[in-house]
């Protein structure tokens, strides 16, 4: 719902002109270092744009970056996108914070937990909210004893094929 709800003044938006998205991406990669990758947030419109996000993830994926897709929109174009780009690639499983209360929180690890006893792996994609990093905090305290190891989420990442 931009323009009522602004993330801000160097947010790519699907109005711009690829370059505009693109100097906007390199400055905001250009306050900080050594990251892996990167994820979008608030960006569902933009994520679902093809024509909006292939620019952004060709340069990223030209500087070996991975792309991690946060999960809050059905309609990213994305893995498709990193895909064509041959570029390490990670879908979240589970929003934690939709609900951004203790007890919904609580239920979105459980879920995620649950996605990662069938399938060996799962990633889940939260804000920095004090109830969200108290919640997860106290759940990363007890994950050990039942059997849950975290990772890196390049461990989780698709890896790119080799030529």
């Amino acid at each position: 719902d931009y323009p009522d709800n602004d993330p801000g003044p160097q947010t790519l938006l699907t109005t711009l002109a690829p370059e505009q998205n693109l100097d906007r991406l390199h400055w905001l990669m250009s306050r900080l270092q050594g990251y892996v990758g990167l994820t979008n947030y608030m960006g569902a419109r933009f994520t679902a744009s093809e024509k909006a996000l292939a620019p952004v993830l060709d340069d990223i994926a030209k500087r070996g970056l991975l792309y991690i897709d946060d999960g809050s929109s059905t309609r990213s174009v994305a893995s498709q996108i990193a895909g064509a780009n041959n570029m390490p690639f990670v879908k979240a499983d589970e929003v934690l914070d939709t609900v951004t209360t203790p007890a919904e929180i609580d239920r979105a690890l459980a879920r995620l937990e649950s996605a990662a006893r069938k399938r060996g792996i799962a990633v889940g994609t939260a804000t920095a909210l004090p109830v969200s990093i108290d919640r997860i905090v106290n759940w990363m305290k007890a994950a050990q004893a039942r059997g849950i190891v975290l990772v890196p989420v390049t461990a989780a990442a698709n890896k790119p094929k080799s030529s």
